[in-house]
């Protein structure tokens, strides 16, 4: 306490300055509008900076995450690779006569999602890149954990995806324990909730088993992730069971996805055109 006082009684004229002078500048700027608006100019250029350079950082951080989500599946994809030539390099050794040949039947686009809805009945999602990255329409579209939905309109530089969450959308799925396959629909009731219909009663079908695509379609390989099933609906008077499925794609988070393109879609949707004549 003495020393406080002894500081006091020595620098008593400094403080006393320093008030007078803060009680200058706060009578400067309270009676004027000029200097009013340059204190709140000042003060906003701060605020700006600030939340700029909060904003710049929290996006930075963001991207470790879609980094390490990357870095997830190049090791999965690569490994695949490996365990792809393990297998050729095995087929020669054992049959060097027979001619092993790789065909290669889909190619996969990156593209971000720039828009996307999901409390509508018929649910669009919209990517970043178009015909000018080789988007087309009839392409599917995934993400690391599952289906999304199927390019339907495409512009240079964008392209519009309908969404799982679209009534309109179908795709071909199969129980993946069991092969046995049908056709996958939105109802409309849930943002993670589709129903599988068309899989015979017969067929043993539990509470999380999984649901992937069957590859019968352009849209999609064979058993790439569509979700778990939730419940299973045997009613008497039908061949067959209805069962909800909970997509594994959070749909309601969507960032970067991939399109894929099969490369030999053009010649099955021509096979499509010439066998419907011929039913005709």
């Amino acid at each position: 306490m003495q020393n406080l006082i002894r500081f006091l009684l020595r620098y008593w004229l400094f403080i006393f300055f320093l008030l007078i002078e803060s009680f200058c500048f706060y009578l400067i700027y309270s009676n004027s509008r000029f200097h009013e608006a340059i204190l709140f100019n000042k003060a906003n250029k701060v605020t700006g900076d600030f939340n700029a350079a909060y904003t710049s950082t929290t996006e930075y951080l963001s991207l470790g995450k879609a980094n390490d989500s990357l870095a997830r599946e190049n090791a999965v994809l690569r490994a695949r690779g490996i365990d792809a030539m393990a297998f050729i390099e095995n087929q020669k050794r054992t049959a060097e006569d027979t001619l092993a040949k790789v065909v290669q039947t889909y190619s996969y686009f990156s593209a971000k999602v720039i828009k996307n809805s999901i409390n509508q009945a018929s649910n669009f999602i919209y990517l970043n890149k178009g015909s000018a990255s080789g988007i087309t329409t009839q392409m599917g579209v995934i993400c690391e954990k599952g289906i999304v939905g199927q390019v339907v309109k495409v512009t240079e530089n964008y392209s519009a995806v309908m969404s799982v969450l679209n009534k309109n959308f179908r795709v071909s799925a199969k129980m993946k324990n069991s092969d046995y396959f049908g056709q996958l629909f939105w109802t409309g009731s849930s943002i993670d909730q589709v129903k599988l219909e068309e899989i015979p009663k017969h067929v043993l079908v539990q509470i999380g088993d999984t649901v992937v695509t069957s590859g019968y379609s352009i849209l999609f390989p064979e058993n790439i992730m569509i979700g778990r099933v939730t419940k299973v609906h045997a009613q008497p008077e039908k061949n067959f069971l209805e069962i909800d499925v909970k997509l594994s794609a959070p749909m309601a988070n969507l960032n970067y996805v991939y399109v894929i393109d099969h490369l030999y879609k053009n010649e099955i949707m021509e096979l499509d055109s010439l066998t419907s004549k011929t039913v005709k």
